[in-house]
């Protein structure tokens, strides 16, 4: 991928991310499909891993097709998206997320 498509790949993703509304989660697959690029589900992955720790963007509303945080149990990446997941409403066993108490 040139760096301009890169450029634009990430501002999409960015722009489709900003736009997931709390107590909804979006897969990473589902993500790079809506912003234009189907099957850079990975991609995703590296740009939601490689945000500032600041960002304000809802990096943790996005989880992989079953539904589940990619981090690995009790790492501080799984810590924090599990609690800011369960801040707004979702229920998590293990790594998956369950149900929302807040639709």
């Amino acid at each position: 991928m040139t760096n301009q498509a890169m450029d634009h790949f990430k501002s999409q993703v960015l722009v489709i991310l900003n736009e997931v509304p709390s107590g909804e989660c979006i897969a990473y697959g589902e993500l790079a499909k809506q912003a234009g690029f189907p099957g850079y589900a990975r991609q995703v992955g590296r740009l939601m891993k490689n945000l500032p720790k600041d960002t304000k963007l809802p990096w943790h509303r996005v989880v992989n097709s079953q539904r589940r945080i990619s981090f690995a149990e009790n790492t501080d990446a799984y810590i924090r998206q599990r609690a800011r997941l369960e801040q707004e409403g979702w229920i998590i066993i293990g790594t998956r997320l369950s149900i929302n108490e807040h639709p």
